[in-house]
């Protein structure tokens, strides 16, 4: 909880248009469409292979990698646009999937209960 807080307090200095999108698409289009392939073969319904597609694990651990990244010699303005990005990505996953997660499981239980 504290990390989310966080996340949306470093959006007054780190906003990215680019980023949000880019955020929208990965979590849209690219992780969706990924998970699906990568679940071929195995005995999940495609119910299941979708959800998983959507909720999936958050973008959290990209700001684990930020943080390696700056402290391995990052810097300046690609460190700045960097962050720019990855928080900007970051909120709109947590927004998007906040949103939708009640609505989504209460589908899928009414639909399998």
């Amino acid at each position: 909880m504290l990390l989310v807080t966080l996340v949306g307090v470093s959006l007054a200095t780190h906003w990215s248009t680019r980023g949000a999108l880019l955020g929208l698409i990965l979590i849209v289009v690219i992780r969706p469409l990924t998970t699906l392939v990568f679940l071929v073969g195995t005995k999940l319904g495609m119910t299941q292979r979708a959800l998983i597609g959507w909720f999936g694990i958050r973008g959290v651990g990209s700001i684990y990698y930020l943080a390696y990244a700056i402290s391995h010699g990052l810097s300046g303005d690609w460190a700045r646009s960097m962050a720019d990005f990855g928080l900007s990505a970051l909120a709109t996953s947590i927004l998007i999937h906040g949103l939708s997660s009640q609505p989504l499981m209460t589908w899928h239980d009414r639909r399998t209960h």
